[in-house]
């Protein structure tokens, strides 16, 4: 009955969209202030898939991944001063969240971790804004620093848990917990249990019911039914 739990974070764990995307855009403007920003949809895909598509057409693939680069450290420069000047109050936690994680970490046969579009220090500081930091500090699963497609994050978090702890997860053992068609999909391939949360944006919730996921919630406030649907047999 072992299980490889792996959450997504924005629209998930907690929501701090406006400010995500107020220091993303500044780190933008920061490295082309000529440029007007392209404003893109960031749910469901990887920091380095948004900076790619922000990208400005005259940056050659050449220099590109610097630009990627230069962008991202700004965006976490800017995220990092935003927590420590006191704006967590713009970022909140999800209902039933930290109660469903707190009985995941005592469950033995569980081993807790991460599937995010974030990179791995972008993860922290928005988990440390609502103290669960702690709970993810093993770096257990994938992130978006890994590779820029969040398709691929599922093989590679699977592959990394068994690299460092020896422990082998496959099909419905792995579990994917999110709130957009993308959590639902990626872990297709490998045949993951997808437990999709309606707590993202309502105007994606229709495409999330269309992608079948194997369980959907309003959101985890119902702490033993989430628990019985990743412990479950299928």
């Amino acid at each position: 009955m072992k299980r490889l739990v792996l959450f997504d974070i924005d629209g998930t764990i907690l929501n701090g969209g406006k400010l995500w995307r107020e220091c993303f855009e500044a780190a933008f403007t920061e490295i082309f202030p000529e440029d007007e920003i392209c404003h893109v949809a960031f749910s469901g895909k990887t920091d380095r898939q948004i900076c790619r598509e922000m990208l400005p057409s005259w940056v050659s693939q050449h220099e590109s991944e610097l630009k990627i680069e230069q962008v991202l450290s700004g965006y976490l420069n800017r995220t990092r001063d935003a927590i420590a000047d006191g704006r967590t109050a713009e970022v909140s936690l999800l209902p039933g969240v930290r109660e469903l994680i707190e009985e995941l970490t005592i469950q033995k046969q569980i081993r807790l971790g991460l599937l995010t579009g974030n990179v791995r220090e972008g993860a922290r500081i928005k988990l440390a804004a609502v103290q669960l930091d702690s709970f993810f500090a093993s770096g257990v699963g994938a992130f978006g620093d890994d590779h820029w497609d969040r398709y691929r994050l599922p093989e590679i978090a699977v592959r990394r848990v068994q690299q460092e702890y020896g422990e082998s997860y496959s099909g419905k053992q792995v579990v994917i917990i999110g709130d957009t068609v993308h959590d639902v999909n990626c872990g297709k391939s490998i045949n993951v249990r997808s437990i999709a949360v309606g707590t993202g944006r309502a105007e994606h919730l229709q495409e999330i019911l269309e992608a079948r996921p194997d369980f959907f919630f309003p959101t985890l406030s119902e702490k033993n039914t989430v628990l019985n649907a990743i412990l479950q047999r299928l």
